[in-house]
């Protein structure tokens, strides 16, 4: 009897055996599953992470563009305001020569007209002389 009890005792034992047996080689397949589930999230967010980066990195070259572009139209507003001024005063400095050639040009009438006035007189006198 002792001996049936130890046989059927040994059945279960290794039924229950052979039945873990296969549920810890099916959640062995189930892990290994898993296991590359978490690997290929873990490149999505090695991927995603390397595209964060690179934005990161395009809106810092963006924004010191932008810095650079105000920087240089600042300073070409500043030169354009410059020369703006110095158009004017060139202006200015033209009005005034345009004025003193038209005053030296009309002095210059004035003394001509003057000297063929009195050269026409003398011609006159000389011709009621004759």
């Amino acid at each position: 009897q002792k001996d049936e009890e130890i046989s059927e005792l040994q059945s279960n034992s290794e039924a229950k055996v052979t039945a873990l047996s296969g549920e810890v080689s099916a959640l062995k397949s189930t892990v290994s599953e898993k296991d590359e589930q978490i690997a290929q999230k873990d490149e999505e967010i090695t991927q995603k992470d390397e595209k964060d980066e690179e934005i990161a990195q395009k809106d810092e070259e963006i924004s010191e563009l932008q810095s650079n572009s105000e920087a240089k139209v600042t300073a070409l507003s500043g030169e354009v305001s410059a020369l703006k001024s110095t158009v004017s005063e060139k202006d200015e400095q033209i009005a005034q020569k345009d004025e003193e050639i038209i005053s030296e040009l009309q002095s210059n009438s004035e003394a001509k007209v003057t000297a063929l006035s009195g050269e026409v007189s003398a011609l006159k006198s000389t011709v009621s002389e004759k």
